[in-house]
C-alpha cells in the first residue's frame, strides 16, 4: 500500500527535541508560555517540540530535520523565514539599539508609511504582541459598546477572559469567566 507508514521507520527521528522536552519539564511550567507553540498542539511521539533554524517557509528542528512551517511563526512570518531585507534592516537597527526608554523616530516614520499605504487609517498604535494586540481590542470594544460580556471562538492566547473558559483556568476569577462567552464557528 503506498500511504502506508511504519511508526518508527518513515517518521523523523526526535531524539535531541525529546530530550529538552524532560529538561524543560522540571523548569518551565507547561514547558512553554505560549500555548500555541506547545507540543500538545502536534500529533505525540512524532512532531518536533523544538525548532533551532528557519529559512524561508522551511524550518529545521533540533535534531537536524527539515520541515515546511505552515504555521509560519504562529503567523507573523509571511515573508518567511531569514528574509534578507529583513535581517539586513535588524543587523542595521541592532547596532544603534533596539530598546530604549523614550521613542525612537521609526516609530513616526512607519506611522507615516502605514497611513500613507492605507489611507483611511485614522490612528496607528504599535504593540510588542498579538496578545496585547486582542487585549486592546476588547478593552476598545467594551469602550465603545459599554458592554463586558465577550464572546469568543478559537484560540485567543493568554487573556484571563479567554483562559477562563478553557482547562487552565487555575487562578482566574469566577467573575471573569462569567463574562466571557464560547461559540464554534463553521
Amino acid at each position: 500500500m503506498p500511504n502506508q507508514v511504519e511508526f518508527n521507520k518513515d517518521f523523523p527521528v526526535i531524539e535531541k527535541s525529546n530530550e529538552l522536552y524532560k529538561r524543560a519539564l522540571k523548569l518551565i511550567p507547561s514547558v512553554t508560555q505560549t500555548l500555541a507553540k506547545g507540543p500538545q498542539q502536534n500529533v505525540k511521539g512524532i512532531a518536533p517540540k523544538y525548532l533551532q533554524k528557519g529559512k524561508g517557509s522551511h524550518v529545521w528542528d533540533v535534531d537536524g530535520n527539515e520541515y515546511i512551517d505552515f504555521n509560519m511563526g504562529i503567523g507573523p512570518l509571511s515573508l518567511g523565514y531569514a528574509y534578507p531585507k529583513v535581517d539586513y534592516a535588524i543587523k542595521k537597527q541592532l547596532e544603534d539599539g533596539i530598546t530604549f526608554s523614550l521613542m525612537h523616530p521609526l516609530e513616526v516614520e512607519v506611522a507615516e508609511l502605514i497611513r500613507k499605504i492605507i489611507p483611511n487609517a485614522e490612528a496607528v498604535r504599535y504593540s510588542k504582541s498579538g496578545a496585547d494586540v486582542t487585549s486592546a481590542a476588547i478593552r476598545v470594544a467594551r469602550a465603545f459598546t459599554k458592554r463586558e460580556r465577550i464572546l469568543c471562538c478559537g484560540y485567543h492566547g493568554w487573556h484571563d477572559w479567554y483562559i477562563s473558559v478553557t482547562d487552565r483556568d487555575s487562578g482566574i476569577p469566577k467573575s471573569t469567566s462569567d463574562l466571557t462567552f464560547t461559540f464554534s464557528y463553521n
